[in-house]
């Protein structure tokens, strides 16, 4: 069972009343090392696993290099100074959305499952997972594209290592069901291959 919220008080009470191992959504580096430490710590207590975002205390991390130092950070902490195991850690590298059409957006896609690789090559004991349905948001309303979106970052996020993703399986098609044309558009997007991809997913 996977206990989320954003209130400490109600992930600490579901920790007391959860039977079996659970797994906490989720802790971060936002409110500084001392935080992070003592409800690190607690869940530990509990025995559950724990979600790491890759936020510190300036905020969501939106570049590769950000990402894994945060991440990082968040590890060494958790391993050293927490003791906790590195079986029960799930990173978190944060899933933006693309197709935007700011220039700053169109790598996120690439550059998240690059940092799921690294992290799977460097941590090979612990856990990815990404909240998937973030990565479509720029076209809400249009649900045959989102879901062919979700469709492509997830076959790509699970070919670079990520062991989890938050989405909803029962409206997301299989990715060699999704015509061919479209197919190719939605991957130019994800995969950042042209500077006219959004335009060419606006045209379907």
């Amino acid at each position: 069972i996977m206990i989320d919220s954003s209130n400490w008080n109600v992930i600490a009470a579901g920790l007391k009343c959860l039977q079996g191992k659970g797994v906490v959504n989720s802790i971060n580096l936002k409110e500084g090392e001392e935080s992070f430490t003592r409800k690190a710590r607690e869940i530990k207590k509990y025995g559950a696993a724990v979600i790491v975002m890759a936020i510190d205390e300036k905020g969501p991390a939106d570049s590769l290099e950000r990402r894994l130092d945060i991440l990082e950070r968040s590890y060494r902490i958790l391993t050293e100074e927490v003791e906790f195991p590195a079986r029960d850690i799930i990173f978190d590298p944060n899933v933006f959305a693309i197709g935007t059409g700011m220039e700053e957006h169109r790598n996120y896609a690439v550059d998240f499952f690059d940092a799921v690789r690294r992290l799977k090559q460097k941590y090979p004991g612990s856990l990815v997972i990404g909240g998937v349905s973030n990565i479509s948001f720029a076209f809400r309303g249009n649900e045959p594209i989102r879901q062919a979106i979700h469709s492509v970052f997830l076959h790509h996020a699970i070919d670079a290592g990520m062991d989890m993703g938050i989405v909803n399986a029962g409206q997301i098609p299989l990715y060699d069901d999704i015509p061919k044309d479209l197919l190719e558009r939605v991957e130019d997007l994800v995969l950042n291959r042209r500077a006219d991809a959004v335009k060419r997913v606006l045209e379907v």
